[in-house]
């Protein structure tokens, strides 16, 4: 069998290199191809040299080669009209991605996340209420940098899975067909508006969590009126989450979390309803809710010194999950010192910009392609802000701005290309400068 593996990544157990290591195993003939190559895929490059059955193409397109293979996978970063997939198409050559692939080759019950915010967090807190439940073997993947791939081989009939979905990766699943028997949507929000043309398309992209359901499958929709028509339209059973009077959100509610803000109380209410649903007891639900700690990049403590906390929320990407960080954070009678600022994906800033000044936030402005449409916003609401060339820079200034109870942010509501490698690598080297400098 040929396959072409088109879009490699950077993550060790990403897609796309994962993708090609599945195939490689068997004995496949595999070709990456990858057009937009960087020295942060030669890691996963060395994975694959060992095979004699894997070759390279990049920097370029492989149009020519589509017709020799017998299948396309699809990075999730590959967009639709990416030139093999359009041949692809063409030739009715089958596309598939990894998640496809684990779909159809999983034997237990897999659970798909999907929603704008709080995908991860609301993942790993059904993966955690599920282990927790006497009997049950759980596991978890996806979007957290796992392709489920990496342990398909260890799944049992009887176990669950727990797989985090992005939009890009359901565009995948939806060409191949496939959903998860049981789909969870969390919500949605403006986001990613530099890849889909309109709110209309990156929703749609979403519905493929359930779209491809049987009518012996259920999917999980939020209770508010956006959802009606998308329950109307699902094939198997539905069950809306988070109304007011809910058993999970008393359940919630009775309950004293570790995780801060109001978007986590909700994020709490989606894996209790999955969790009941699936059969967990209030007792273990309840157990689970008081000790989970949260996620690394969001809204992370990082360090308290000299009274000054300082706080990781790389993974705000967007001004609403700027927004919710901050109204999760007091802002008075201490100050909250905010590192904001990056690349645009084509959102609006003048709410965030609202929310700061009400809040009365101090900012540090990192540079960046969203930069003239933040400043814009900005001035219309007389935000006042500080531009820093760095986060470095923006660190030692809000340092010595901030005093005992003081609280310094990341939470840059934009995407982090151009001064990082990703949202993490950010994450990351704000926690080195916070160990250097505080």
């Amino acid at each position: 069998m040929e396959v072409m593996i088109l879009g490699l990544g950077q993550y060790p157990q990403g897609s796309g290199v994962v993708a090609a290591l599945y195939f490689a195993r068997r004995g496949d003939r595999v070709l990456v191809v990858d057009y937009y190559y960087t020295p942060t895929l030669d890691a996963n490059v060395k994975q694959l040299k060992k095979f004699k059955n894997v070759s390279f193409l990049f920097n370029t397109h492989a149009v020519k080669e589509v017709g020799r293979m017998d299948m396309v996978v699809r990075h999730p970063r590959a967009r639709a009209n990416e030139p093999e997939l359009v041949e692809a198409r063409r030739l009715g050559i089958p596309i598939a991605s990894d998640q496809s692939i684990f779909l159809n080759a999983c034997p237990a019950r897999v659970i798909g996340i999907t929603g704008t915010r709080g995908k991860s967090t609301t993942t790993t807190l059904i993966y955690e209420l599920l282990k927790a439940n006497h009997g049950t073997r759980a596991h978890i993947g996806g979007n957290i940098l796992i392709s489920p791939l990496t342990f398909v081989s260890h799944i049992r009939k009887n176990d669950v899975v727990v797989l985090e979905m992005s939009s890009f990766q359901l565009e995948g699943l939806g060409e191949a067909g496939v959903s998860p028997a049981v789909a969870v949507w969390t919500n949605l929000m403006r986001d990613h508006l530099n890849a889909y043309p309109t709110m209309a398309e990156y929703a749609e992209a979403k519905a493929q969590i359930f779209r491809h359901q049987t009518p012996h499958d259920t999917v999980f929709l939020p209770g508010d009126r956006f959802f009606d028509s998308y329950a109307q339209e699902a094939p198997g059973a539905v069950v809306r989450f988070g109304k007011k009077g809910s058993q999970e959100e008393a359940i919630v509610k009775s309950v004293k979390m570790k995780l801060l803000g109001q978007h986590n109380q909700m994020n709490a209410m989606t894996a209790v309803a999955v969790a009941l649903h699936m059969g967990v007891p209030i007792k273990t639900i309840k157990k689970v809710l008081t000790s989970f700690k949260g996620l690394p990049n969001r809204l992370e403590l990082i360090a308290t010194k000299k009274g000054v906390n300082y706080m990781n929320d790389t993974t705000a990407t967007t001004p609403d999950a700027t927004i919710a960080a901050i109204q999760s954070l007091p802002t008075t009678p201490c100050t909250l010192h905010l590192i904001f600022g990056g690349a645009d994906k084509e959102l609006e800033f003048d709410q965030v910009a609202g929310v700061l000044k009400k809040s009365h936030v101090n900012i540090a402005l990192l540079p960046g392609t969203a930069h003239d449409k933040i400043t814009k916003a900005f001035h219309a609401h007389r935000v006042a802000y500080t531009d820093v060339p760095d986060l470095r820079e923006a660190l030692k200034m809000l340092k010595a701005r901030a005093v005992k109870g003081d609280t310094i942010l990341l939470s840059p509501g934009c995407a982090s290309f151009g001064l990082f490698k990703n949202e993490f690598d950010r994450g990351e080297q704000f926690k080195k400068l916070v160990e250097s400098y505080a």
